[in-house]
């Protein structure tokens, strides 16, 4: 008699199991720079193979330039690009690229993404540039966004993370739509930081990292220089 084999019941059930267990991909978001690019560090020098392009969020926590020190500790990876050109970045080139699916349960499926962070619908999308992520002379960012959504290319889509319910939608995410520097500079709009050159043409440029105490004097002073500014025009308007 012969006997039933199990084999093909049990990988088919394995395979089942399998999908069931695997994240589902929400949408995939397309994210670039353009071809020949003018990505630029804080010496108006193209940027190196040394230099990193992280996509990522902040969750409920906001950079600014005064806190750059928390910036770590609060950033979620969604997808990275990075020397050699197989990773996404070409230094030779000058352009970045990276392709990141979204899943249904919130997560990346970017191998550079933590596996438990969730990045959640309308969380606000950033992208830091950095050729060490520790605060040291040496080290350079620029951490950029898309503010608005004025001004963006035709297929370009909001720096936003899209509703994980979105199953099989497609976004595009392109740096000649960033509009916001925190620090660095992107299209032309330089933005806090400090520079030894400043190119007037740039779709990218960043800046010498300041220490934690050096940038909060900064801001601290910044924010007491318009206080004043807001107590003179009372002033005056009130003569």
């Amino acid at each position: 008699m012969k006997i039933p084999s199990l084999t093909k019941p049990a990988l088919a059930l394995v395979a089942a199991l399998a999908c069931l267990c695997a994240p589902v991909r929400a949408s995939t978001v397309f994210w670039d720079s353009a071809f020949n690019d003018l990505l630029f560090d804080s010496n108006g020098n193209p940027l190196d193979t040394s230099f990193s392009f992280e996509i990522g969020t902040f969750g409920s926590f906001v950079p600014t330039y005064g806190n750059v020190d928390q910036w770590a500790a609060n950033w979620k990876v969604m997808d990275r690009a990075y020397d050699p050109d197989l990773n996404g970045w070409n230094a030779t080139e000058q352009f970045f690229v990276g392709t990141v699916d979204h899943q249904i349960d919130g997560t990346s499926s970017s191998l550079d993404a933590n596996p438990g962070d969730i990045f959640a619908q309308d969380e606000i999308v950033y992208l830091w540039v950095y050729n060490s992520k520790s605060i040291v002379p040496s080290s350079e960012w620029a951490l950029v966004t898309d503010g608005t959504s004025v001004g963006d290319s035709l297929d370009g889509a909001d720096w936003l993370i899209p509703d994980p319910a979105d199953t099989g939608g497609s976004y595009n995410w392109h740096l000649s739509d960033a509009n916001t520097a925190v620090i660095g500079g992107a299209n032309d709009d330089r933005g806090p930081g400090a520079y030894n050159a400043t190119p007037l043409d740039f779709s990218l440029q960043t800046a010498v990292v300041p220490e934690p105490g050096s940038a909060f004097l900064l801001f601290a002073a910044a924010a007491a220089h318009l206080i004043r500014r807001a107590r003179h025009l009372t002033r005056a308007t009130m003569l």
